[in-house]
């Protein structure tokens, strides 16, 4: 699929004209701090459990016995998966009728991963980069749209892999993260079914902007810029191709993903297979998408224990193998943050 590429002047010119319905989000301060402070504390109680069970010097040990080479073939893999989660996205730009090339894409890509690791969010990321598309490719409001549809797509591909898992494997993951998945799955797909079909959903979702929109107060001063946001999510309503495509390319990302850990874990000696790899790798990536902690700080690294665990791998092995995707991961966000550095978002 090729999407053509406005030159960045124009498209930065664009961009310094008002768009009348892009929303404009005001800072809410002192909001959040409680969800905060308990994300904070689970991260450290999981986070010191994991290091209990494991032994962090145990892990470290095993690092440094770690078949380096083996670890420079995984940060390649994941940076060309990546790359192709980055194409997932530039797919959803598409539907909206805006074209970015790949490169400035991966980017802003980049510099998301890189917010996303110094600020206590999951979704940081993911409003930086749809501002920094915002600036670069089209309207806030499209922007936004792109996003939250690349969000949603990948989160499927990536409970859709952990329920094939649960289907080879039950046995390895436990019952109730096994339901999760399907019910994380089956709501999933509800979402995508509704936006791109026409069903009676649409005609009351229209008749209840209408309504939003006759408010005193609220209507006239929000009413278009909901208007407009219904719109940019509706033009992916009838385009069950471009679902499909971007949901194909996110799944190539998750099976490039699995590969990587099994790199990680040959490179510090796991007896893990391939295809065990591909069980374990779905729920992580399932738990990652958890806001329940800092930037899936422990709870991540407790998801490789236990699993690695019930495939006979020491639990200071399956860390080093956690340790190991998250500082190729934290090296992907500090490219981030020296092209964000240099030139901004522009």
């Amino acid at each position: 699929m090729t999407v053509q590429y406005e030159p960045a002047a124009v498209r930065l010119d664009a961009a310094t004209t008002p768009d009348p319905a892009d929303p404009v989000e005001a800072p809410k301060r002192g909001s959040g701090r409680l969800g905060l402070l308990l994300k904070l504390s689970i991260t450290i109680a999981v986070s010191a459990y994991v290091l209990w069970q494991a032994g962090l010097a145990d892990a470290l040990r095993t690092l440094a016995g770690a078949d380096w080479r083996w670890v420079a073939l995984a940060a390649v893999s994941a940076v060309v998966s990546m790359t192709i989660n980055v194409k997932r996205w530039q797919v959803m730009l598409a539907g909206q009728g805006d074209g970015a090339s790949l490169g400035t894409l991966i980017r802003l890509y980049l510099i998301a991963m890189f917010f996303n690791n110094v600020l206590p969010s999951r979704f940081a990321g993911d409003v930086v980069r749809a501002y920094g598309a915002s600036i670069n490719v089209t309207s806030r409001t499209r922007s936004a749209a792109a996003v939250i549809m690349d969000r949603l797509v990948g989160a499927i591909s990536v409970l859709l892999l952990g329920v094939i898992a649960v289907i080879v494997n039950p046995s390895v993951i436990p019952t109730q993260l096994a339901q999760l998945l399907i019910v994380g799955l089956v709501v999933g797909l509800l979402v995508v079914g509704l936006l791109l079909t026409r069903t009676p959903v649409h005609n009351l979702g229209t008749y209840a902007l209408t309504l939003f929109e006759r408010l005193p107060l609220l209507g006239k001063r929000l009413g278009k810029r909901v208007q407009a946001a219904a719109d940019a999510v509706r033009a992916y309503a009838g385009k069950p191709g471009l679902i499909a495509w971007a949901l194909a390319v996110s799944m190539a990302a998750n099976g490039l993903s699995i590969v990587n850990i099994y790199l990680y874990a040959v490179a510090v000696g796991a007896d893990v297979r391939l295809a065990e790899a591909a069980v374990v790798v779905p729920v992580v990536l399932a738990v990652g998408l958890l806001p329940i902690s800092i930037n899936g700080l422990g709870t991540i690294e407790l998801t490789f224990v236990l699993l690695l665990g019930l495939m006979g791998v020491d639990p200071e092995v399956a860390l080093a193998v956690a340790i190991l995707r998250r500082l190729v991961l934290l090296g992907q966000s500090l490219v981030g943050g020296v092209l964000y550095s240099g030139r901004r978002f522009g």
